[in-house]
C-alpha cells in the first residue's frame, strides 16, 4: 500500500506542472509557460545514437584518468593519445567493438611503459570513418 501512495504521490509530481501550464495557458498567461522535452533516456538497453568522445575525467589527472566514448554501431575502434607536435604516445585500444558505451583508462605511460612528461595531450577516437578528439592534460 505504501508502494502505491509513493507511486501516485511521484505521478502527481509529474503531472502537476503540465496541469498547470495548461490552467496558464487557458487563462490567458502563455507567456510563463515553458516546455520540457525528454528525447531519450540511457537505460543501459539501447544502442547511442552517436559515436563520440563522452568524457574524460579527472581532467588535469595525475595519475591515470578514465576515457569514456560511445559507439552508434559496431566497428574497429581505434583510441589513441597523441602529444601536442602530433607524435603518437599510446595505443589504449583498437579492436573491433559492439555499439554501446565503453571507458578505457590511461595512466600517463607511452607504449613502451615509461611515463610521459606534465602536459597537454591528445586522445583521438576513430570509428566508422569518423574522428573525435578530447584535450587531457597531466599534471605531476
Amino acid at each position: 500500500m505504501r508502494a502505491m501512495r509513493l507511486t501516485l504521490t511521484a505521478l502527481m509530481l509529474v503531472l502537476m506542472p503540465a496541469f498547470t501550464a495548461q490552467a496558464q495557458i487557458a487563462h490567458g498567461f502563455s507567456n510563463v509557460f515553458t516546455l520540457d522535452t525528454v528525447t531519450a533516456v540511457d537505460d543501459g538497453e539501447n544502442p547511442p545514437l552517436l559515436t563520440t568522445l563522452m568524457a574524460v575525467y579527472p581532467n588535469p589527472f595525475n595519475p591515470q584518468t578514465s576515457i569514456e566514448f560511445t559507439l552508434a554501431e559496431a566497428g574497429v575502434v581505434e583510441l589513441a593519445v597523441f602529444d601536442l607536435q602530433g607524435r603518437l604516445i599510446r595505443i589504449l585500444d583498437r579492436e573491433y567493438r559492439s555499439a554501446g558505451r565503453y571507458r578505457v583508462t590511461w595512466s600517463g605511460q607511452d607504449e613502451a611503459g615509461h611515463s610521459v612528461p606534465s602536459g597537454v595531450y591528445l586522445c583521438r577516437l576513430i570509428s566508422a570513418g569518423e574522428s573525435h578528439t578530447a584535450k587531457v592534460m597531466l599534471v605531476k
